[in-house]
C-alpha cells in the first residue's frame, strides 16, 4: 500500500476501507458466538472497538439482524453467505446513523423501531448528509424502508426464539431508543443506553438513569448477558450493579473527572479529533466523568436529580458549539 501521498488518518483509514472493499466477504467480516444462534458481527473497521457491531439472532423460521450499523460493505451478503438462510427481519436500537446506515440492504424486509426512531430517519431521508470521506467509499445510500414502529411489550417470534420490545423508559442517550429482550437465550441489546465504553447522557439527569437501572435489576432473572454495540461485547449482566453503585456515587456528592472523553475517542488516530475538540471535551466545564467498577457514565452537571429538569439548566452537548 503506498501512503506517501496521505495527508491524514482519515485519508489512510479511507484507503484502507476502499482496498479490503476490493476483497473477499470473508475478509470484510469476521464474527463470533455469543450463545447459541446468537451472532456478534465484526465488520472490518481500522477505528476497532468504537466501531458499533451487529447482532444476528436466528430463530426456527426467521433471523433478527439488530443495528445494520453504518458498515459499507455488503452485511446482508455475509449473513446470508456464511451465517444462515432464514429470512432476515431487522430491529433498529435508536436512529443515529451509525446504527442505521445500512438499513437500505434490507429494504424489502420488516426494520422494527420505535415511533421516534421513524420520524428523526424521515427527516434524514429528506435531508441526506454525508460525512467527508463517505462518498469514496460509496457511503451514499438512503433507504427507502419507512421502517416498522414496535411499541414497548411487542414480542418478535423468531420461531421458537421470542424477542421483547423494551421501551418502558426514559431514554438518556437517545429519544429514539428502546431496547430487546432475548427471551428464550437471556440477553439484552441494549444499544447506546448502556455501553460498556460509557454512558453518555448529556441532558438527562443520573437519577433518571438510575431508575432505568433499577427496572433493568428487576428483570435479572430473564437475562444474563447484556449485548451493546460500541467498545466490547458482550458483559455480563451483573455490570447493572455497578452501574447502579456508580449513580448512587455520583448523587450522593462524588463528583466525577472534569476529563470526559474516553481515550478510544481521544486519541483514536483514525477518527481524528482537532485540539479545539478534544480540549471541549476534556474540560468543558458542564461535564464530568464519573467511573466506578469498569463502568463509566458522562453527565450534566447541572442535571443530577430529576428535580433540576423544572429548574434554569445549561445544556450540555458532546462537540464544541459552533462559532458565530
Amino acid at each position: 500500500m503506498d501512503i506517501s501521498e496521505i495527508k491524514n488518518m482519515n485519508e489512510l483509514k479511507v484507503k484502507i476501507m476502499r482496498e479490503v472493499m476490493e476483497l473477499p466477504l470473508r475478509k470484510q467480516f469476521s464474527m463470533r458466538l455469543a450463545k447459541p444462534d446468537t451472532w456478534i458481527i465484526l465488520p472490518y473497521n481500522p477505528s476497532g472497538i468504537e466501531s458499533p457491531k451487529p447482532h444476528l439472532l436466528v430463530g426456527e423460521k426467521y433471523a433478527l439482524l439488530i443495528d445494520p450499523t453504518d458498515t459499507p460493505f455488503d452485511l446482508r451478503a455475509y449473513i446470508e453467505q456464511y451465517i444462515t438462510d432464514k429470512p432476515l427481519l431487522v430491529a433498529n436500537t435508536h436512529s443515529h446513523g451509525d446504527h442505521t446506515y445500512a438499513n437500505y440492504l434490507f429494504d424489502d424486509r420488516p426494520i422494527y423501531m420505535s415511533q421516534i426512531c421513524q420520524q428523526e430517519l424521515r427527516e434524514r431521508r429528506a435531508n441526506p448528509q454525508f460525512k467527508p470521506g463517505e462518498e469514496a467509499l460509496g457511503m451514499t445510500h438512503v433507504s427507502r424502508n419507512d421502517g416498522t414502529v414496535v411499541q414497548p411489550g411487542d414480542v418478535i417470534d423468531l420461531g421458537g426464539r421470542e424477542i421483547e420490545v423494551i421501551g418502558d423508559f426514559v431514554p438518556c442517550h437517545a429519544p429514539s431508543s428502546l431496547m430487546y429482550l432475548d427471551r428464550t437465550m437471556g440477553i439484552l441489546f441494549t444499544g447506546d443506553e448502556i455501553d460498556p465504553g460509557q454512558i453518555n447522557m448529556w441532558n438527562q439527569p443520573v437519577e433518571t438513569f438510575r431508575e432505568n437501572i433499577v427496572k433493568l435489576i428487576a428483570r435479572r432473572d430473564q437475562f444474563d448477558m447484556i449485548c451493546a454495540p460500541h467498545n466490547g461485547t458482550p458483559m455480563h449482566a451483573k455490570a447493572l450493579d455497578y452501574y447502579l453503585e456508580n449513580c448512587d456515587r455520583i448523587m450522593s456528592g462524588i463528583e466525577g473527572d472534569l476529563d470526559v472523553g474516553s481515550m478510544t475517542y481521544l486519541l483514536n488516530p483514525f477518527e481524528p479529533r482537532g485540539e479545539e475538540t478534544v480540549a471541549y471535551r476534556r474540560w468543558d466545564p458542564i461535564t464530568r466523568r464519573s467511573e466506578w467498577m469498569g463502568t463509566a457514565i458522562n453527565y450534566n452537571v447541572d442535571l443530577i436529580f430529576n428535580y433540576q429538569l423544572n429548574q434554569p439548566h445549561r445544556i450540555a452537548s458532546p462537540r464544541p458549539p459552533k462559532k458565530a
